[in-house]
């Protein structure tokens, strides 16, 4: 690696998954208060985990392993919309560490954890949580300055014979954030100083005494680089740890105020809005990332980084193989290089419920696509796919006293109804379609089936009501 800034920080070039990232807090933009925007968006591997002004939280990119917690059994390759996290409601403070580690504060106080094909749980023993930070080991933030720490569940049962149960941190108090590297944690004082302790992940065992950092004063902000800590000084200036501990300045000619990194790079947001890449980015390119602007927090995913602006859009570019920057990739070999707009996500409310599956709704430019064996069986309709030679004939869709037929790659649609012998022809916006592993409709097709439909695109809301 070349040197980077004034001073220089190690990075590690391996293909681990990275820990302790720093969690993103919910804010609200002034310019967005009555609009659904997003108010917070964190990196991980080959995914995207973001948090939306109604306090739901939203996923997209790779779900191969189930690290995006929809689903304990079902797996697919991407996502072509964001996609909700089930079980999720009030949140306000969210964290990622990587491979299938998410972790979020709702509103209560309470801690929730899903991911590696796990579903969402609450986290015992933790009720006034301020803060979150997800990592090998995860790190609350209580609201009376006060730090707990537990390890997360492996990939074995959350219910296993070995439990981590949360204990606090002796000694800390007055803290204002909480980070951590690898098996090291970090929290910030009130007055700007930075403590450090060893987390054991031996059931039983307290983590060690924590230690004041030397040479670290006046520290408004921390965040990880996978092997180190950065942190940001109420001057605007970056800080780094050598591998003895020694702070080093870290492109001090710059005025930052918000910063992100891992073990291959760092994102610094300046005072201006601007946003700088340094290190081995995921475009190759350092310095200034360009058509960016009015930007208010970044995260650096592994293969790909993510910033939000003041009207709450999340920008995405880098490594986009899963569609994890937030729209399909515009250049070769799954790149993105210029920055892309990720999409809100689509809620679905079948009789006035909220309708959740593990395959989102895709909002396209001509309608919105729906899974439409899920959404089937929420309503007691039937679905069948005609084969004939091996080949898919048509589709079928049965709901009360009507029929609708449509053949693959069609936008004519017949629907027959019980109580008339003539066949009605309509047309669809869109034929039969596939999205995020799902066999997909065009919302229409459920209109034609004699239920109220209704799509609401400020809200990001279909709904879709028997007609009684």
């Amino acid at each position: 690696m070349t040197g980077l800034g004034h001073g220089s920080i190690s990075y590690a070039a391996t293909n681990s998954v990275p820990f302790g990232r720093t969690s993103t807090v919910l804010t609200t933009p002034t310019a967005t208060e009555n609009k659904l925007h997003y108010t917070a968006v964190e990196g991980a591997y080959y995914y995207t985990i973001a948090l939306r002004s109604d306090g739901s939280v939203w996923a997209w990119g790779r779900n191969m392993f189930g690290e995006l917690g929809v689903s304990e059994e079902i797996r697919y390759r991407h996502t072509s919309s964001p996609i909700r996290i089930p079980g999720l409601e009030h949140v306000t403070n969210i964290s990622v560490s990587g491979s299938g580690n998410n972790a979020a504060v709702q509103a209560d106080g309470t801690v929730w954890e899903w991911g590696a094909g796990k579903l969402p749980y609450k986290v015992e023993g933790i009720t006034s949580a301020k803060d979150v930070v997800a990592g090998s080991f995860n790190i609350a933030l209580l609201q009376n300055g006060t730090v707990m720490s537990w390890q997360r569940p492996g990939a074995q049962a959350i219910n296993s014979e070995v439990v981590h149960r949360p204990q606090a941190i002796s000694g800390l108090k007055d803290i204002i954030q909480v980070g951590s590297t690898g098996q090291q944690g970090y929290a910030l004082k009130k007055d700007g100083s930075v403590w450090t302790w060893d987390e054991s992940n031996q059931p039983g065992k307290s983590p060690s005494k924590p230690t004041k950092l030397k040479g670290l004063s006046n520290i408004s902000s921390i965040t990880r680089s996978d092997t180190s800590l950065l942190a940001l000084d109420q001057n605007g200036k970056v800080w780094g740890l050598d591998e003895k501990g020694k702070p080093l300045t870290f492109h001090h000619d710059l005025n930052v105020k918000k910063l992100d990194g891992n073990s291959y790079y760092t994102l610094l947001l300046t005072t201006s809005g601007d946003v700088y890449s340094y290190g081995r980015t995921v475009t190759g390119k350092e310095g200034k990332v360009n058509h960016l602007s009015g930007i208010t927090d970044v995260s650096a995913g592994y293969y790909h980084s993510l910033a939000l602006s003041a009207d709450g859009t999340v920008w995405g570019w880098g490594g986009d193989k899963y569609q994890e920057a937030g729209a399909p990739a515009t250049s070769s070999g799954g790149m993105v290089y210029k920055p892309v707009q990720a999409k809100l996500g689509t809620d679905v409310y079948i009789n006035d419920e909220l309708f959740q599956s593990m395959y989102s709704a895709v909002q396209t430019s001509n309608t919105v696509q729906v899974p439409v064996k899920a959404i089937a069986a929420a309503i007691d309709a039937t679905f069948e796919v005609h084969m004939a030679n091996g080949l898919i004939e048509g589709y079928t869709l049965k709901y009360e006293d009507h029929t609708l037929t449509i053949r693959p790659n069609e936008t004519k649609a017949i629907v027959k109804s019980a109580t008339s012998s003539a066949a009605q022809s309509i047309s669809l916006p869109e034929p039969i379609s596939n999205y995020s592993g799902a066999k997909t409709v065009p919302f229409e097709v459920f209109e034609a089936l004699g239920l109220d439909v209704k799509w609401d695109v400020q809200k990001r809301m279909l709904t879709i009501k028997s007609v009684k």
